[in-house]
């Protein structure tokens, strides 16, 4: 799974938005649910209502291609982001692109000025997510 659109709000209505939507969602969560037993935050409530929505189905390790997946999203979804933005109860909104955490002495990774413009006009931050490589090595 490439990069992803999270957006949020304690009074974030997220079923309201996404009636009549072109996004498919893949996840949804109300505040006051139960957090998911999988995390390590099993028993703790959701703070906010939110979704995730798939921006690039790219590997970790294409970068290129998830920001040209992104820049796609944004230019097709600009009116509807607006309506997410302006929409009662959202707070925020982040684009997060997974990287590779790659073996090197210091780790750059670069955005053209095209997407930071474009999340910058919708008012969408920008994160950056390493994941370690896995390895074939068997455990010690």
């Amino acid at each position: 799974m490439g990069s992803v659109l999270r957006a949020w709000g304690k009074n974030f209505d997220v079923d309201a938005f996404l009636k009549g939507s072109p996004f498919e969602p893949l996840t949804v969560w109300h505040t006051g649910e139960s957090q998911s037993s999988a995390s390590n935050l099993a028993g703790r409530r959701q703070q906010h209502s939110g979704m995730h929505i798939s921006v690039s189905v790219r590997e970790f390790s294409d970068l290129t291609g998830q920001i040209e997946d992104a820049v796609s999203f944004l230019q097709t979804y600009g009116g509807e982001l607006l309506r997410l933005r302006d929409f009662p109860g959202t707070e925020g909104a982040v684009l997060d692109f997974p990287v590779d955490d790659r073996d090197v002495a210091c780790q750059t990774d670069t955005f053209p000025s095209e997407l930071l413009m474009l999340l910058g006009n919708l008012r969408i931050m920008l994160a950056i997510s390493r994941y370690p490589i896995p390895t074939n090595d068997p455990p010690s």
